[in-house]
């Protein structure tokens, strides 16, 4: 072999080493890479594997799933081998609301090869409802086309419903701030207005545009703003997280709204203040109402004047003045109106409503505007007279008042006059309590009343041991039926024409245990104030009923004496009296032809119908009746014939002044009227042979009084019976 030769078959043995060595090392090379793609897939497997978000490979011209992290079956709740057996069941479990947009929007990148995103549900195979995002992006191989999709889809269910819950929470504070019934706003830290809803601006009268343009400080009240922002710093300095205060603000039209209001200061995450909410209440009707019920719990409903409570306390610091200022003076009157109770009965409780209002103008009139006049019930009022000179001031004010009294009121038609007692009470006096100052007023009014209505009296220390003395009478008669200290008194009732013993009248004597006697004008108005006259009548008349009977039984050859026992009014008020007067008559056996029952004018005038009603049904038990006192009380001459009555007796006034001519001429007018109307006449208070002497003149029948006997008790009255006394007459 030629050197050619072996140098050639050399070449080539040396070209297929070389070829061989590039063989191997193209072969380690790729080993290398193997090894190194390897290692990478294994690394992106174990971070595709572990991460929480679902890692996945499509193909994208055949769409198969190439590649599917395990965390798929968490969040889709299905198997990864079930996927890439059935590449498209990961789209058929896209909620059937939500597969629409979802499957457009990935067919649509798939063909256009852009990346894309989208959220959507999945419907679990245990029915459960997971929120996925899905992100795509496209891989490309050399030439620019792309073969696969790379993606990650992330379980977002938490975030939805976090973000769906806030939604809801947002809507919801919308729909309660907006809709609230009540005034809501958020204001800043300064007071400037954020956000304010309906109902707050209808409550201030400004348009949502007008309030977001103004502050807090704009529209409250001056005098409230200060207290407001001061509450509003503590809020902000972290000392307070909320406070309520009632507040008031300025509409725009200028009145007032009060409110209640509650404010919240609101934090960011750093825990810095970032606004206030407030809740803005309209309470303007509610005090409106509290002012209402405030001034009807001090003031009369039917006048509007202040009541007994405002009264008191405005004496009390009338009275605080006075104790701190020895020279301080004022007044408390007290007024009663006079027969104000004949309005009520006459014209109606109506009338008498508005006339009492009438009155309460008209004194309202009659002093300053600094006093009070107030009305403590019924037909009473009260004056306060503040800060006067003197004793003089306060008589001049109750002067002034019976002076506008003495105009007429003219209501409803009628023309009605009233007048009115006052008592005076000054501080001079020296007082403790309202109280003392205010009954001392009330106790000398009653004194003004009692010395014959429409005048004043001013009150002095007597008063009130006269009232001290009154109230222990009052209390001491409440037992003095049950302890028996009454005593029946007979007072003899004499036929002027015979100069007999024709009857008695039964007269009341109270015998106090350590008092002594008392006289009957020192109880019987008080009997007749508290009522305690209706039991102390009913005794008189069993009393003097079952003495009469025992003496006819006693002494049947004399003539049937006849006994008289007056009535009180009050007793005429009671359903039971005519059933009273029948038991006491069957009770003693008493005829009823020899009871005659007395009363007075002003009974039957202020109960004229009630009054004869019940005297005709005692008529028929064949009871005589008599007017008593006639001539002192309404003199109603006019009235007379319609009374069905028997007897008149003419009050001793008269009799005890017939010298004088035109008392004479009454008395003889009286009983010429009765004999008119077929009644016989009584004449009370008989003491000298000339009165005896004129009313027999006058054919007077009946006659009492000393010149025939003082007022007897039970034995002595029972000795004169059987004395058969006889009385001269005059010729």
């Amino acid at each position: 072999m030629s050197n050619q030769e072996m140098a050639g078959i050399l070449e080539q043995q040396n070209s297929l080493l070389s070829r061989v060595e590039e063989v191997l090392s193209e072969n380690q090379r790729l080993r290398l890479q193997f090894q190194e793609l390897t290692e990478r897939e294994a690394l992106f497997r174990q971070i595709a594997e572990n991460v929480r978000e679902v890692f996945f490979v499509i193909s994208a011209k055949t769409d198969e799933i190439l590649y599917i992290s395990p965390t798929y079956e968490k969040v889709w709740g299905r198997s990864c081998q079930s996927l890439y057996e059935e590449p498209q069941s990961w789209l058929f479990a896209i909620h059937p609301e939500d597969s629409f947009k979802a499957l457009a929007t990935i067919e649509t990148q798939f063909r256009t090869g852009d990346d894309f995103e989208e959220e959507y549900r999945i419907i679990r195979p245990d029915e459960s409802i997971c929120w996925v995002r899905v992100r795509a992006f496209p891989v490309r191989d050399v030439m620019g086309k792309v073969n696969r999709f790379v993606g990650i889809a992330e379980d977002i269910t938490n975030r939805r419903e976090s973000e769906e819950a806030l939604r809801k929470s947002e809507e919801q504070f919308r729909l309660t701030f907006e809709m609230a019934p009540i005034g809501m706003a958020i204001s800043s830290l300064k007071g400037k207005f954020r956000r304010v809803n309906q109902a707050l601006c209808d409550a201030l009268g400004y348009t949502q545009e007008e309030l977001l343009g103004v502050s807090f400080a704009e529209i409250s009240h001056p005098e409230d703003w200060e207290a407001h922002r001061n509450l509003e710093q503590l809020l902000i300095q972290g000392k307070e997280t909320d406070f309520q205060i009632e507040k008031r603000f300025i509409a725009k039209d200028g009145r007032i709204v009060d409110t209640l209001l509650k404010v919240l200061v609101v934090h960011d995450s750093d825990g810095k203040p970032l606004h206030f909410n407030n809740q803005i209440v309209d309470i303007t009707e509610r005090k409106s109402m509290e002012k209402q019920l405030r001034h009807d719990a001090l003031h009369d409903a039917l006048t509007g004047l202040p009541n007994r409570a405002l009264f008191m306390d405005r004496l009390e610091q009338q009275l605080k003045k006075s104790q701190n200022n020895e020279s301080y003076l004022f007044a408390v009157l007290f007024l009663d109106l006079d027969r104000f109770k004949v309005v009520n009965d006459s014209v109606g409780h109506l009338v008498g409503d508005k006339l009492l209002i009438e009155i309460a103008r008209r004194l309202e009139k009659s002093i300053a505007p600094t006093d009070t006049v107030a009305r403590l019930g019924g037909d009473e009022f009260t004056i306060l007279l503040e800060n006067i000179a003197s004793k003089s001031e306060a008589t001049l004010v109750a002067e002034s008042i019976y002076q506008t009294l003495t105009f007429p009121f003219h209501i409803d038609g009628y023309e009605l006059f009233s007048t009115a007692s006052i008592g005076i009470a000054l501080s001079s006096v020296g007082y403790d309590k309202p109280e003392d100052i205010l009954r001392d007023a009330d106790v000398t009014m009653y004194s003004a009343k009692e010395q014959g209505k429409a005048r004043y009296e001013v009150f002095d220390n007597s008063l009130r041991d006269r009232a001290l003395l009154r109230l222990e009478i009052e209390t001491d008669l409440r037992r003095a039926l049950e302890r028996k200290e009454f005593e029946v008194y007979y007072q003899p009732i004499t036929s002027l024409k015979l100069g007999i013993l024709s009857g008695f009248e039964a007269l009341v004597r109270w015998n106090h245990p350590t008092k002594g006697r008392i006289q009957p004008g020192d109880f019987i108005p008080i009997c007749e104030e508290t009522g305690l006259i209706v039991p102390l009548s009913n005794w008189l008349l069993k009393e003097a009923c079952q003495t009469t009977r025992s003496w006819q039984l006693k002494y049947p050859e004399h003539p049937a004496i006849r006994m008289s026992i007056n009535l009180s009014a009050h007793q005429f008020r009671e359903s039971q009296l005519i059933q009273e007067v029948e038991s006491v008559l069957q009770e003693t056996g008493l005829s009823g032809k020899c009871l005659k029952l007395e009363i007075t004018e002003s009974t039957l005038i202020d109960n004229l119908d009630t009054v004869t009603e019940i005297i005709l049904h005692l008529r028929e038990k064949e009871i005589q009746f008599s007017i008593d006192d006639f001539g002192t009380g309404y003199s109603s001459l006019s009235y007379l014939h319609r009374f069905p009555v028997d007897t008149i007796k003419i009050d001793r006034s008269f009799v005890s002044q017939m010298q004088a001519e035109e008392n004479s001429a009454i008395v003889k007018a009286i009983v010429t009227l009765a004999h008119m109307l077929n009644m016989d006449v009584i004449a009370e208070g008989i003491e000298t042979t000339a009165q005896l002497a004129q009313l027999r003149l006058l054919q007077c029948e009946y006659g009492q009084g000393f010149f025939f006997s003082k007022p007897l008790n039970k034995a002595q009255a029972e000795a004169l019976i059987a004395s058969s006394p006889k009385w001269e007459t005059v010729k």
